[in-house]
């Protein structure tokens, strides 16, 4: 053979080099990937988000916002016009049990919604405290009303 037709191609030990160090990177990125959720934790937490984010556009837009719950689903609302307008509707995970209390008390989940919720244009809100419970954790969101909405999760 001549020396032009031994450098053509790639030897079995460049072929495995690379495979090695392909197979290392491709073991980081799957052992630094965020595990799995449940799927109720997962929507706990972005009903958190959007809690925070209707105390936040209150302040933001100088209108009051609202949330409020139904058996069914969860909702958020938008003062406008003079009534109660729906921006969101979110229906509930199944399997999932809702406690909704003011001022210590548990207040009967309605069969249709209403704002139970107020989020206040200077900051304030509603006191209340909702849990949201299924087998495998527990999610308290609750607020002393002064427009801050915490998350304890337990599970």
């Amino acid at each position: 053979m001549t020396t032009r037709q031994k450098e053509l191609g790639f030897s079995l030990i460049e072929m495995m080099a690379v495979l090695l160090i392909i197979s290392l990177m491709t073991g980081v990125v799957l052992l630094s990937a965020p595990r799995g959720q449940a799927p109720g934790k997962s929507r706990g937490q972005d009903m958190h988000r959007a809690l925070i984010q209707a105390s936040e556009d209150s302040i933001v837009k100088g209108q009051p916002q609202a949330f409020g719950l139904s058996e069914e689903a969860y909702y958020f609302y938008e003062f406008t016009d003079g009534e109660w307008a729906v921006k969101t509707e979110t229906e509930w995970p199944e399997d999932l049990t809702v406690s909704f209390y003011k001022d210590d008390i548990e207040i009967d989940i309605p069969e249709e919604a209403v704002p139970l919720v107020i989020f206040e244009p200077i900051g304030l809100s509603t006191p209340f405290s909702l849990w949201l419970e299924d087998g495998d954790f527990t999610m308290i969101f609750s607020s002393t009303g002064d427009g801050r909405i915490s998350l304890e999760e337990d599970q």
